[in-house]
């Protein structure tokens, strides 16, 4: 199934509601799957993985650990509740243009993350780095990524703790834009949606009588 940008991001701002998110992380989720989309990359995996996870755990509750690293007792960061985060912290003393760099614990699905970090920097106008202990990732930086830099940097990304900080150049050249948003599964779009039914609600015979839908009667 050949999904638009937009589909892309209304799919995962349906999901991600359905599993727990209230609904402005929700559409941090969303807008992060569509911008994965517009670079060529396939969230749909990410997506379902996070949904699943928050369904079952609720969402996480950030606290700093030691060493000023932001982490959470017992399990990875969510990298849209943890973006979310680091984009209103913005260009604040605690914020990636802060005097110190920003250090996180272990990510969960850190491709997520990784749409909400080159956002900011654009918004900012400064190039941003985000490093593992194996590898290196430029958002605005004199080269521009590719899809593949930025998959295989998320996959060198998983358990590591992360490092975050703004570069001195301004922002410039950021991620090649594909030609063709990806291709989702049946079976990947069905799973997306049935945590997106969750935010449906069942029609009442009250309901209908009081506007919605065509009333008891298809006359109505």
């Amino acid at each position: 199934m050949q999904l638009s940008a937009g589909e892309w991001a209304s799919l995962g701002v349906k999901a991600a509601r359905g599993a727990g998110y209230s609904w402005g992380l929700a559409e941090e989720f969303g807008a992060s799957l569509a911008t994965l989309a517009q670079w060529g990359i396939n969230g749909a995996g990410p997506a379902l993985a996070l949904c699943a996870a928050q369904a079952v755990l609720g969402l996480p509750q950030m606290t700093e650990i030691d060493g000023g690293v932001w982490g959470q007792a017992g399990a990875p960061l969510c990298p849209v509740t943890t973006g979310a985060l680091i984009c209103d912290l913005g260009t604040g003393p605690q914020g990636l243009f802060g005097p110190s760099p920003v250090t996180l614990a272990a990510v969960a699905e850190p491709l997520m993350l990784l749409p909400l970090v080159d956002g900011l920097a654009a918004r900012a106008g400064r190039a941003v780095q985000i490093t593992t202990p194996k590898a290196a990732l430029v958002f605005g930086g004199l080269v521009p990524l590719a899809a593949r830099d930025i998959t295989e940097f998320a996959d060198h990304a998983r358990d590591h703790t992360l490092t975050l900080c703004a570069k001195p150049s301004s922002y410039g050249a950021s991620v090649l834009r594909a030609p063709h948003t990806p291709k989702i599964t049946p079976e990947a779009y069905a799973s997306l949606d049935r945590f997106a039914l969750a935010t449906t609600v069942p029609a009442t015979a009250q309901s209908r009588e009081t506007g919605a839908g065509a009333g008891l009667s298809d006359n109505d």
